[in-house]
């Protein structure tokens, strides 16, 4: 099941400062392990729901061990769809200060714009559903993509990278996935890529909460640091 986003889709990314400026001293995008996301169900949300499944038990070893081996593999960029600037996510993706940018790129902009080193990636629109068929558990790209319709407002693109240079799959032995499972015991909690910024980035937002010695700072660290994307600050079109 591929929900593939055409590569003219606008995304968006909200950061708060301590992501940002990481992100302008590095020129690196963070990909985070699945395992430690905030969702404590993601990636897990089809096991959650299969639980239910009269039929589950006799698959329930193999599929356990299968994404759990995948949640900690798994490295995650998050971000949403939208054509606009959205009030809601600036509360929603900062902390209570709500200060930080939002990032406006493409899709097609995103995927140029990172060093993959010549890994494989993936990117989907994420499904938010709550049922599923025992058939399924054999899709990583299911397990990987879909959510619970709790957060459906996010709107979520994700791009996904793995950790290992070969992933187990449902159909492989137990014993190939326990391997999969302790070489993950390896891996760090981030992956990091490097990224062409003044490609990545179409427009940068400072959000509208943040105070105007804090915006002056912002700027003048971009002009300092990464000046090619200096024109590319735009107003917040929020007042409050």
């Amino acid at each position: 099941m591929v929900n593939r986003p055409t590569k003219e889709t606008l995304i968006w990314r909200y950061i708060g400062l301590d992501k940002f400026l990481d992100l302008l001293l590095t020129s690196t995008i963070k990909f985070s392990r699945a395992s430690i996301a905030t969702d404590r169900n993601e990636i897990s949300w089809i096991l959650e729901n299969l639980k239910r499944n009269p039929d589950f038990e006799k698959h329930s070893e193999g599929a356990k061990l299968f994404i759990e081996s995948l949640r900690r593999t798994t490295y995650i960029s998050c971000w949403v769809e939208n054509k606009d600037e959205s009030r809601s996510f600036w509360a929603s993706y900062l902390d209570l200060n709500k200060q930080g940018v939002a990032i406006k790129t493409t899709v097609g902009d995103f995927i140029d714009s990172v060093d993959w080193n010549g890994k494989g990636f993936d990117y989907q629109k994420i499904a938010y559903r709550s049922d599923f068929t025992i058939e399924e558990i054999q899709s990583q790209i299911i397990a990987v993509n879909t959510k619970n319709p709790a957060y459906k407002d996010e709107n979520e693109i994700r791009f996904s990278i793995s950790g290992l240079n070969e992933l187990s799959t449902p159909f492989d032995s137990i014993e190939k996935i326990q391997e999969n499972f302790r070489q993950s015991n390896n891996l760090g909690n981030v992956l990091s890529r490097k990224v062409d910024l003044s490609n990545l980035i179409s427009e940068l937002v400072i959000s509208p909460y943040c105070s105007p010695w804090q915006r002056e700072i912002i700027v003048r660290l971009i002009q300092d640091y990464q000046p090619g994307i200096s024109s590319r600050i735009t107003e917040s079109t929020i007042k409050e």
